[in-house]
């Protein structure tokens, strides 16, 4: 069995200097504890002996002054029978006031005595030599309380009580008080009736001078109590004597002792107890006669009073341990120096070695095996420095090689546009990328650590089944290519990317780890998009080519009916009012002739003459035209037009058509009673003109507002919108090098903005 096995590690230094302890300390130990457990029971039995010896020589001299009061007031009391009280002649207690005044005089223990009748009527009060008769002052009292007190004592038996009397002068304005100890002896006749109470008042000082002296060392309290249980004496409350009083009863033997210990005391009992634990309390009876119930005295004092010696006692144990330990050290010290010396030069060899430093040879000279043992060691050290040279240098080339190839994979990483994610099995965040970074937004230190799923996927029905999806072709095939999805960036916001997710697996075909390759695929998504519009467009321009020549002929064939009925109509009826509706009609049809010259150049690039306009005049016109629209559709048409506003560069007729389109499409969002505010002014900056068109209708939704230009798209559910209007509106203005976009017009409705350059655009050519 190998005992070093059963401790932590501990030097050979340490064991030797714990066996010196042992052997030395141990022994001293075991004597000690046996000799300190003798020495403090020892120490507790004196002192609880010497508190036992204390209450006992209190109990005698106390018990000695009770009993010389108790023979003192029966002694005066053979002089007061039950006859004289009934005559209360005053003849009668003459001698016997100036008997009672003599015998004060020469007891210093008696203050007062008192003589009261059973109705407690004060029939004689001497002190001190003086005598007050039942002519005495009205502020002397206690008569009937004395009496009261009487009724419950036999014959010859005797009460104590606490109580407090005035003093014969006054301190500083004040009554001076008196405390005193008052004996009560009631006055039967033969037949056992109560007739009076005889009451010696003794000084409670010098009735009770005994009870406070006690051993050196243990002092304590003390107190004298009643059968009732009211204290007639405590040492903590002899200065505030008021509180003794039975008349306050502010403290009893309960509320100062356990109930136990109260209920022993009570029963006459006497012995020694603990009490709560921090004090012990000794009690014995005074028994002043064979009538009546004992009085009890005890003494308490702390255990700490008792544990004094024995702490003066172990301190100097434990001061003598401590310098045998000491010693005992010391010479573990110099022993174990000798025999560690070599051993730590040979550790010390080691630890050089290890470091690298030098492979010097050891020197030690014991002349014993650690002396072989140097020498071999030496030996091994120069053999082991050779090695590791050589192994120092491969590792050098190692390590540069992989320098190399780590900061090769760091750069391409780092420079990826590409998330490239790190994960675990578990799906946490392990590499995080600054491809990454940039395209969700989490910071490196934000994300790893993180599950990838709770942090980018949304919680939908569609992302948990692509979930499972995608966990299943892990499992089955090890990897997932090009997955097109959404994900969540770091502000909610759903973007579109493709993901590829890979199983990492080691030398043993052990999966450790996995790889997760996202793309933004928003360019490319937009890419598809524009492309999708273009090869629209492109169908467009030919079907609005088709749709233009194949208006052009019946509205030839109408503009050519109109100038004939014009004709007619001048010839038969000049200045009538078919020569206005005529005149409208002929316009209209100029006007519809335009739009499908407008639809051949949006679908072949057909060229056009742009000039110099004023924008005012053809927002004016096209709002004379449509007066009688707006007036059959119960709307108003405001028109606010800048003054001195710049002119711009373009075709009259295209913009007639932006502007025709535009208020034509605010009466149809409008409806009835609504209003439609046209107004022109100059652009912020200077170098345009704005058209804006505000309706009070239902507005557009943002999510439509780029589509509304489209071509076929149209928010019209009646079937008079075709979805070509805006989609003309934007090419004419973008052919003018402005644009035009819609927002929410202030108090609800759409509010249309056409901003168009006041100097022609460089290489601007209409087409």
């Amino acid at each position: 069995m190998n005992l070093n096995k059963l401790f932590p590690r501990l030097s050979i230094r340490v064991k030797l200097g714990v066996a010196f302890v042992l052997l030395a300390i141990v022994p001293l130990l075991l004597v000690s504890v046996l000799a300190t457990r003798i020495t403090v029971r020892h120490v507790r039995a004196l002192a609880t002996a010497n508190l036992e010896h204390d209450l006992e020589i209190a109990e005698r001299q106390t018990g000695r002054s009770l009993r010389k009061l108790d023979q003192d007031v029966r002694y005066l009391t053979r002089s007061v029978d039950a006859q004289l009280i009934q005559e209360s002649s005053p003849a009668s207690w003459e001698a016997l006031h100036r008997t009672i005044a003599e015998y004060l005089e020469f007891n210093p223990v008696l203050f007062q005595l008192k003589v009261a009748d059973a109705r407690g009527r004060l029939l004689l009060s001497a002190r001190n030599g003086e005598l007050r008769s039942n002519a005495a002052p009205e502020d002397e009292t206690g008569g009937v309380y004395y009496a009261l007190r009487a009724r419950s004592l036999r014959r010859d038996q005797s009460s104590f009580l606490p109580v407090e009397l005035r003093g014969p002068g006054t301190v500083e304005g004040q009554v001076s008080t008196v405390p005193t100890i008052a004996m009560v002896l009631p006055v039967r006749d033969s037949t056992g009736e109560l007739q009076g109470v005889v009451v010696g008042e003794a000084f409670a000082s010098l009735l009770f001078v005994a009870l406070d002296n006690g051993s050196s060392g243990q002092e304590g309290v003390t107190g004298l109590v009643g059968a009732d249980g009211l204290f007639l004496y405590h040492s903590a409350y002899k200065r505030d004597w008021a509180s003794l009083l039975a008349s306050r009863s502010e403290i009893d033997l309960e509320t100062v002792v356990p109930a136990s210990a109260a209920s022993a005391m009570l029963s006459g009992q006497q012995g020694t107890v603990e009490a709560a634990g921090d004090r012990i309390l000794s009690f014995v009876p005074i028994r002043l006669s064979d009538v009546g119930p004992p009085l009890m005295m005890y003494r308490e004092i702390p255990l700490s009073v008792l544990d004094a010696p024995v702490r003066r006692f172990l301190r100097w144990v434990a001061l003598g341990g401590l310098a045998l330990l000491a010693t005992v050290l010391g010479l573990a010290a110099l022993a174990t120096h000798q025999i560690m010396q070599p051993i730590l030069q040979l550790r010390l060899g080691v630890r050089r070695l290890a470091a690298g430093l030098s492979d010097e040879p050891l020197q030690i000279q014991t002349n014993d095996e650690l002396e072989d043992l140097a020498e071999d060691f030496s030996t091994m050290a120069a053999t082991l420095a050779r090695h590791r040279n050589e192994l120092e240098e491969l590792v050098r080339e190692r390590t540069a090689e992989l320098r190399e190839a780590d900061a090769e994979l760091e750069g391409i990483l780092d420079h990826s546009a590409d998330a490239i994610v790190g994960l675990g099995l578990d799906n946490r965040v392990r590499v995080w990328n600054q491809g990454a970074e940039h395209l969700f937004g989490y910071a490196p230190s934000e994300a790893t650590g993180q599950d990838v799923n709770e942090l980018l996927v949304p919680d939908s029905a569609k992302h948990r089944s692509e979930r499972v999806f995608i966990e299943g072709e892990l499992a089955n095939r090890g990897a997932v290519i090009n997955l097109r999805t959404t994900r969540y960036t770091m502000n909610r916001e759903l973007i579109p990317v493709s993901l590829t997710q890979t199983v990492i697996r080691n030398e043993q075909d052990r999966p450790f780890g996995q790889s997760l390759i996202i793309r933004d695929t928003r360019l490319q998504n937009q890419l598809e998009e524009q492309l999708r519009r273009s090869d629209r467009l492109a169908t467009v321009s030919v079907m609005a080519a088709g749709l233009a020549h194949e208006l052009n002929n019946p509205l030839a064939v109408i503009a050519n009916r109109i100038e004939c009925m014009e004709q007619e109509v001048e010839e038969r009826c000049k200045d009538c009012f078919l020569e206005k509706d005529l005149a409208v009609l002929r316009e209209h049809t100029a006007r519809l002739l335009d739009a499908t010259r407008e639809l051949l150049a949006f679908g072949q690039d057909e060229s056009n003459e742009m000039g110099v306009l004023a924008l005012n005049d053809v927002v004016g016109r096209v709002a004379v035209l449509l007066e009688k629209t707006y007036s059959v559709g119960s709307a108003r048409l405001e028109v606010r037009l800048a003054s001195s506003l710049p002119n711009v560069h373009g075709s009259e007729q295209a913009l007639e058509t932006v502007c025709m389109n535009l208020l034509m499409n605010a009466i149809d969002a409008t409806g009835s009673d609504g209003l439609v505010t046209v107004e022109t002014q100059p652009g912020a900056g200077g170098d345009t003109v704005q058209l804006e068109v505000r309706d009070t209708g239902a507005g557009v939704p943002p999510d439509l507002r780029e589509r509304i230009f489209e071509p076929f798209f149209t928010t019209k559910t009646d079937g008079r919108g075709t979805g070509l209007g805006l989609t003309l509106c934007r090419r004419i203005v973008e052919r003018h090098g402005g644009r035009i976009w819609v927002e929410s017009a202030s108090g609800g409705g759409s509010l249309f903005r056409v901003s168009l350059p006041i100097q022609a655009t460089e290489g601007f050519q209409w087409a």
